[in-house]
């Protein structure tokens, strides 16, 4: 599938299936670990959709920057956060071109999306002290459809291994068969 292939099926999706994805809470893990989270800063909300998870993160107290190929999702993500007067900015991005200021974020939240390369982009990206929430599939026979786009076991917790490790968690069950990899990780302060 090419990328402009995925991005049409991604906009017609969320066009006819909007009211569902709005009506989603944010991911269990996030909601769960919050309390690890400042109240203040800028967050960035990787992948967003129609941004759930940082809308949650606007309504607790930060700054949230929203990014996604689909603009029918952002679209969707800023009218909700605009009703609600909540600090939330969207931008259309690619986000296999991912680029980011170093020292910039103070929370990177990242749900079921995986470009490898972002990995490195998101430790340069967060602040001494900030926070790494990260949840995506891992590659499963039954299941996998694009190998590229699933870690394999235990692949992420290596490029974080001199973070401060908060939660880590392998195999998480995710519904319909699926694996999860889980990791909230602190970037260290010196």
């Amino acid at each position: 599938m090419t990328w402009e292939a995925g991005l049409r099926g991604w906009n017609a999706r969320y066009a006819k299936e909007g009211e569902f994805w709005l009506g989603k809470p944010p991911r269990k893990l996030l909601r769960d670990w919050a309390r690890l989270l400042p109240e203040r800063g800028l967050a960035l909300d990787a992948a967003s959709g129609v941004g759930a998870n940082g809308l949650f993160l606007a309504k607790r107290g930060l700054s949230v920057i929203a990014l996604d190929f689909s603009e029918v999702a952002l679209r969707l993500a800023v009218e909700r956060a605009r009703r609600k007067s909540l600090p939330f900015q969207a931008a259309v991005y690619d986000m296999a071109l991912l680029q980011l200021p170093a020292h910039t974020f103070d929370v990177i939240i990242n749900f079921f999306f995986l470009e490898r390369p972002a990995l490195a982009v998101y430790r340069r990206a967060l602040k001494p002290g900030g926070v790494l929430v990260f949840e995506t599939l891992l590659k499963n026979d039954a299941v996998t459809v694009r190998p590229e786009h699933y870690l394999e076991l235990g692949e992420l917790l290596p490029h974080f291994a001199d973070f401060d490790i908060m939660h880590s968690a392998e195999a998480v069950g995710c519904g319909e068969n699926r694996l999860s990899e889980q990791l909230i990780a602190r970037k260290p302060l010196g």
